[in-house]
């Protein structure tokens, strides 16, 4: 019977698979001391002679019972699970068994050094305790062999395609996490000959969710990667600027990895050069991890599921990681399995339908739709998830009374109009209080207003007062939030979701005012490069540039930024169109430390004022509006301290 496409990629990934964990085993075998390494090409690993060490010649004396004792020990094994090789076994049709005399890897090389302890033999020993694989490289392995198997008609369409400079390819799984483990995969050379460096598309954390290891040196290939999961969350101009940008610069492949339900944007679908996909997990799929992973009969795990009438397709590959485990039975995993699927449709508020089908489902991609953890799929995202405290507007007089017909009591509240000593800042918010009008009524439309504010000053100098007096009078919220507070996961990852959280949220409540505070703390680029962790600082910058930019994703918020280092800030956020309007404010000067008294005093700045030291009746202020007079009354009480001075009494 001849080969179907989808059994022969199948068989060349399950193959990989054993090849990475077979040369993982070794590698913690040099550590132990079984083996040596001798280095022999550009890779450190797959370019590596692997020889029986002089000790481990010594002691191994080729009784099989006290051997495998010694390397239990040695390689801090439990105890011998030689099912596994059995579950993974090269008589499986999945997998190719290599001709006699063959060896399993042409770039491992085993030489006895003159002892009857050769390298087979440890080879041997190592391989009975070869784990099990991973049951999510396992599942994605079927995925894509299913995908490429289903959508095209022969190999030679996808070769053609993989010799391209800059293939551009997208793959489809409807199921949860799938973008997240493809992508390590990608980076572990679990898929493709070499290990890769991603870079995201839209300039997002990489797609594989971790912060890139670059302790071993390793050829990697760089594979430009983008998830389903953001271009749904995106506009089509972004999308398309973004992949233009990415195929003008090195080429590289480009690979699209979606999770989610639906058809993306023909900006993708119509542009890609092959589009590969395939359904979501069903009973076929979880028979054959299941097989693969613990060893159970394919027929034994369809009877169970057929049985308990479990359809797999609500699961997610971190439901399998949790439920397949070593040494478990096929009913235990998937009694574990259901447990799961009935759990997390619950808590996303769905039912299972007739035949047990889950119909819930988590958000896409590991999260990465740049909402809070906690945020289900389809709802904003909550203020306390993403460290935003929100501000109503304090409406006082006429204001008020045009809100609202009831009688309310009279509130003091701070406008920009009232504060002293911001200056320039006071006039940008006076104009954009007359645009943000001229907007709500059409006349005028938000790329052609000055939107975008950088506040810098020394501690104490009111930054946040503006930012509150701003919200009062352009009578909008204020979405109060801080580079500290993105900051707080620590991860990449959720960094990035709650930056991109944030502007979600002050979108939702347009018209309004988001203010980011210590903006310093974001770093910059021109740092001179070589210290440990650029990578991470720029792209939390990269993905802040991407927010601030354009006036369609941020239309209707006014974003504030205070800083005390403006120094510090990246050179590429203070250009047109992001934080172009930049004001320094000074410490006050006696005018405005009147003005600031006057403002907090209130009513009661005339009795402060007459009752400092010195002050006579005569001199009392009449009235807390004569202004003029504050300046000369504090004068008044200066000079009486320096007559007292002269006389010899305490000030």
């Amino acid at each position: 019977m001849m080969e179907t496409l989808e059994h022969r990629i199948r068989r060349y990934l399950l193959a990989r698979l054993r090849r990475r964990a077979v040369l993982d085993l070794y590698e913690k075998a040099a550590v132990a001391g079984l083996l040596e390494g001798r280095f022999m090409g550009e890779d450190d690993v797959s370019g590596t002679a692997w020889n029986v060490s002089a000790a481990a010649s010594q002691f191994l004396a080729g009784a099989r019972l006290r051997d495998r004792e010694i390397v239990r020990r040695l390689m801090g094994f439990g105890e011998p699970r030689r099912e596994m090789e059995s579950t993974f076994d090269w008589s499986d049709p999945a997998i190719a068994k290599p001709p006699a005399g063959r060896k399993t890897s042409t770039l491992t090389i085993g030489e006895n050094n003159g002892s009857n302890v050769d390298f087979s033999y440890v080879s041997f020993l190592l391989r009975e305790s070869l784990p099990a694989p991973n049951p999510m490289h396992v599942a994605v392995a079927l995925l894509v062999a299913r995908a490429v198997g289903t959508s095209l008609p022969d190999l030679g369409v996808l070769t053609e395609v993989l010799r391209m400079t800059t293939p551009f390819v997208l793959l489809k799984a409807p199921v949860q996490r799938f973008e997240a483990s493809l992508g390590m995969m990608l980076e572990d050379g679990l898929l493709t000959p070499s290990r890769a460096v991603l870079e995201d598309v839209m300039r997002d954390g990489p797609l594989s969710g971790r912060y890139p290891d670059n302790r071993r040196p390793r050829p990697q290939r760089t594979v430009k990667t983008l998830a389903g999961s953001a271009v749904a969350k995106a506009d089509n101009k972004t999308v398309r600027r973004q992949l233009c940008q990415a195929m003008l610069s090195e080429p590289a492949p480009i690979v699209v990895a979606d999770e989610t339900p639906l058809a993306l944007t023909p900006v993708v679908t119509e542009t890609v050069d092959l589009v590969v996909e395939c359904g979501g997990l069903d009973q076929d799929i979880l028979a054959d991890v299941l097989h693969l992973c613990i060893g159970t009969p394919l027929e034994e795990s369809l009877t169970l599921m057929n049985a308990m009438r479990f359809d797999p397709s609500s699961l997610s590959l971190d439901d399998l990681v949790l439920a397949v485990r070593p040494r478990r039975s096929a009913e235990e995993v998937l009694n574990v399995l259901e447990m799961l699927a009935d759990r997390f449709a619950a808590d996303d508020g769905t039912e299972k339908t007739a035949g047990g089908q889950g119909g819930g489902r988590r958000g896409s991609g590991g999260n990465r739709s740049g909402a809070a953890p906690s945020q289900k799929r389809g709802e904003k995202p909550c203020p306390q998830d993403v460290g935003i405290e929100i501000i109503e507007p304090v409406l006082t007089g006429d204001r008020k009374l045009a809100r609202t017909s009831e009688p309310q009591k009279q509130t003091s509240a701070a406008l920009v109009e009232t504060l002293s000593g911001y200056g320039a800042a006071r006039n940008w918010a006076l104009d954009l209080k007359a645009d943000l009008a001229l907007w709500s009524e059409g006349s005028l439309s938000w790329d052609e207003m000055s939107t975008k504010l950088l506040l810098s000053g020394p501690p104490g100098t009111g930054k946040t007062t503006y930012a509150k007096a701003l919200c009062n009078t352009l009578e909008v919220p204020l979405l109060a939030t801080s580079v500290a507070h993105w900051l707080e996961p620590g991860y990449l990852g959720d960094v990035l979701k709650r930056m991109s959280a944030a502007f979600e949220l002050a979108s939702s409540r347009a018209p309004a005012i988001l203010f980011i505070d210590e903006l310093d703390n974001i770093g910059s680029r021109n740092a001179g490069g070589g210290r440990p962790y650029d990578d991470y600082w720029t792209s939390l910058i990269n993905r802040l540039l991407q927010l601030l930019d354009g006036a369609t994703k941020t239309e209707g918020v006014v974003v504030v930024a205070a800083t005390n280092l403006p120094e510090k800030i990246d050179p590429a956020l203070l250009r047109s169109g992001r934080l172009e309007t930049h004001v320094r404010i000074p410490l006050p000067d006696l005018g405005t430390l009147v003005g600031i008294l006057g403002h907090h005093l209130g009513t009661d700045l005339a009795d402060v004022m007459s009752s400092a030291p010195g002050a006579s009746s005569r001199h009392r202020l009449k009235s807390p509006k004569a202004k003029d007079h504050v300046p000369r009354q504090l004068r008044r009480t200066s000079e009486k301290r320096k007559v007292d001075k002269a006389k010899g009494a305490k000030p």
